[in-house]
């Protein structure tokens, strides 16, 4: 008896291998072509301009295989125009001897004259691309956005790697296309990373005059639409109340001789709550944050807890001044683009029911208090200037 189980415990286990076939409906591996970043632009005669990059496998050298396998790009930027931006990438899958492959993309830049048609063709495709990840991170080129795939990248291998890492490290806002989705909701108003281009001498290229990409302000979109723009400290104030300053520089100069103090931000926290009374709707935000001390060049003794609170002091009220400046900036703008609407409908649903068919209008008129607390953790071993002893 013991025989028959054991044979037949063998049959079926050869009968399983037997199922374990292959699955006939994918793509092999080496014929996907896998789209890093999509660069969309807006045309005089309505069309779509679409670039996608691409990286090469044949060209990437990793670990020991260091040799010089090819004097070219490790990627390529393809570019179509097209009635529709699924006609302009159709067109780009004619020419290419592989399938596109949507999975490795995180980086959508559209040109400033696409942001200010408005985006919503880009949002349509991305929201009917199965493939396409919603955590993709769109960025507003200030020219086209095919511009910026033709940036040099130094330390990454990739051009959308450069710009994915901006976000990812908060160096500027990173909204992304769920943001913009989940905003359609509430009318469409958000606010994007606004990118900056311009042309240097590069000694990694061996001084050839050589594209470069930085951050600079935020595009705020009205119903998708680019509206108006954010500067740099209103941006920044933006991720404060995101909670997402981290790492970051901030100065002030000493109230005793006017020398600058620069603080090095090691983490932040925020939150804001609506507060409805009658017709009456105004938020409360709170900021908190630890800062050390990393320059100073003035003569205050830095290890007298009075003076430590009063530096406290003014980089709190700094910050209140930079966050109420950036929330007006999108009230005159008539853009709810730090979404406090979906945070008023979270906590008051009866009331946004009310208000959301003119939220715009409400938003306009909105009361803001913001409460910031720094909290200057070290100071360094000095507690005076070096230079000046």
């Amino acid at each position: 008896m013991h025989r028959y189980r054991k044979l037949l415990l063998i049959a079926l286990a050869g009968f399983s291998v037997l199922l374990l076939t292959g699955c006939w409906s994918r793509i092999e591996i080496n014929d996907n072509a896998f789209v890093t970043a999509i660069y969309v632009d807006r045309l005089d005669n309505d069309q779509f301009e679409v670039s996608l990059g691409f990286p090469l496998p044949n060209r990437m050298a990793t670990g020991a295989m260091t040799t010089n396998t090819s004097t070219g790009n490790a990627y390529s930027i393809v570019t179509k125009r097209g009635e529709s931006i699924a006609v302009a990438i159709r067109k780009i899958r004619s020419d290419l001897s592989r399938e596109i492959t949507w999975g490795h993309c995180r980086v959508v830049i559209v040109g400033r004259k696409m942001a200010e048609q408005g985006i919503g063709p880009m949002l349509e495709f991305a929201s009917r691309e199965p493939s396409f990840h919603s955590k993709s991170f769109l960025f507003v080129s200030p020219t086209k956005g095919e511009d910026i795939s033709k940036l040099t990248p130094v330390f990454e291998r990739l051009p959308s790697e450069v710009i994915r890492e901006y976000a990812q490290r908060h160096v500027t806002l990173g909204a992304t296309i769920k943001d913009f989705l989940q905003a359609e909701a509430s009318g469409g108003d958000m606010v994007a990373g606004m990118l900056t281009i311009g042309k240097v001498e590069m000694v990694s290229e061996k001084g050839k005059v050589s594209t470069w990409v930085g951050t600079d302000g935020a595009a705020v979109f009205k119903a998708a639409v680019m509206v108006g723009e954010l500067d740099v400290m209103q941006m920044r104030a933006g991720l404060w109340m995101q909670g997402n300053m981290k790492s970051s520089l901030n100065s002030l100069r000493s109230p005793t001789d006017n020398k600058m103090i620069s603080f090095l931000i090691q983490s932040s926290k925020a939150s804001i709550k609506p507060h409805v009374q009658g017709d009456r709707i105004w938020f409360t935000i709170d900021v908190e944050a630890d800062d050390d001390i990393i320059s100073s060049e003035t003569q205050l003794n830095l290890l007298d807890p009075e003076n430590i609170n009063m530096l406290e002091s003014m980089l709190s009220k700094q910050l209140n001044g930079r966050i109420l400046r950036a929330i007006k900036a999108t009230q005159e703008l008539e853009a709810d683009a730090f979404n406090f609407g979906r945070i008023l409908e979270w906590h008051y649903p009866k009331v946004w029911e009310k208000y959301k068919n003119q939220w715009r209008e409400k938003y306009k008129n909105c009361e803001f208090v913001v409460n910031s607390k720094i909290y200057v953790r070290r100071t360094g071993t000095e507690k005076n200037s070096v230079t000046t002893k």
